[in-house]
């Protein structure tokens, strides 16, 4: 497993990859580890573990539109839905296409909120030249069958963040 782990963090270029049973267990330990609670936004279109993985947190998953165009999330859209009880943002990269990170970013830092990323779809791809995997916090990959890269079953959680790797272990 460690030697796996170095394989991803020297292929998607990070500091900390760390391997998990699956994608949505993943997304759940990333987001104890975050702290999450309250309101989470997410896209009103993606795989039902993204939103399961709040729920079973007793964290209320608030869907907000897409892009049309990207059918990632809508900036204005999310922007729209932040509430007092919004802790983060789940973006999600869909079909190898990453969202628009430099912009929810933007918001997380403006409202205080944490950023993830669902990077289920993303596997090897990169934003502006830099890989996913380095962008927000943590994004979350899965190495289920059905994905580009796959162990058959598996997830891992990338992160450049010392201490959320350590919570995340």
């Amino acid at each position: 497993v460690k030697e796996f782990e170095t394989e991803l963090e020297e292929h998607l270029q990070v500091k900390h990859c760390i391997a998990m049973c699956n994608g949505t267990i993943a997304l759940e330990i990333a987001i104890r580890a975050l702290g999450l609670t309250g309101e989470v936004i997410v896209p009103s279109y993606t795989f039902v573990a993204t939103a399961h993985a709040l729920q079973w947190q007793e964290i209320t998953p608030v869907f907000a539109d897409i892009d049309p165009v990207t059918h990632t999330l809508d900036i204005e859209a999310v922007e729209r839905m932040i509430t007092p009880r919004t802790t983060g943002i789940i973006g999600v990269h869909l079909w190898g296409r990453p969202c628009n990170i430099d912009a929810l970013q933007k918001l997380a830092d403006k409202y205080g909120l944490q950023l993830m990323f669902d990077a289920a779809h993303a596997f090897s791809c990169a934003y502006k030249g830099r890989m996913i995997g380095n962008f927000g916090r943590c994004e979350v990959f899965s190495f289920h069958a059905t994905k580009f890269f796959n162990t058959f079953e598996g997830g891992a959680v990338a992160t450049n963040d010392d201490e959320l790797a350590t919570q995340l272990r």
